[in-house]
């Protein structure tokens, strides 16, 4: 599926201190491999690693120093599915515009992934993208082939 995902170090919202490390155009989901990579990171270090790792392994990740900000929506920052930044002395996680919450804590908790579920926006939108997507060619993104037998 086309989850994407997106990778801070520091608060998203804090525009001047903020860091995008990359992001991914498929499967970014807190369940599948990127949530196993972030699972159990107590330090910033160890976030970076996980990114690293996350960035060696998938043919679809999009790095910072080779392509802008992937995604069209260079207004809000939130309409990326998700968003993972280490903010807070841990592993953030956001699904759109539902606010911040410990990345384990939702992964460990049926009952915490069905109350986020049925949160309301918390997050403001118009959260400009790290970089303009003008500035350089957009990194990957999803791509629909037709063809006719």
């Amino acid at each position: 599926m086309g989850t994407r995902a997106q990778f801070f170090v520091g608060d998203p919202l804090d525009i001047e201190n903020r860091q995008w490390l990359g992001a991914v155009a498929w499967d970014g989901y807190p369940d599948g491999d990127i949530g196993d990579h972030l699972e159990g990171v107590t330090t910033e270090d160890g976030f970076r690693l996980a990114i690293s790792l996350i960035s060696s392994e998938r043919r679809d990740f999009c790095d910072p120093s080779a392509h802008s900000f992937p995604f069209p929506w260079t207004d809000d920052l939130f309409l990326t599915d998700c968003t993972y930044a280490w903010f807070g002395d841990r592993v953030q996680f956001t699904y759109f515009h539902r606010g911040f919450v410990d990345l384990d804590q939702y992964r460990m908790s049926a009952d915490f992934r069905e109350e986020y579920g049925d949160r309301e926006d918390q997050l403001a939108g118009d959260i400009p993208a790290p970089v303009d997507a003008s500035e350089k060619p957009a990194g990957p993104d999803s791509a629909i082939i037709l063809s006719v037998a």
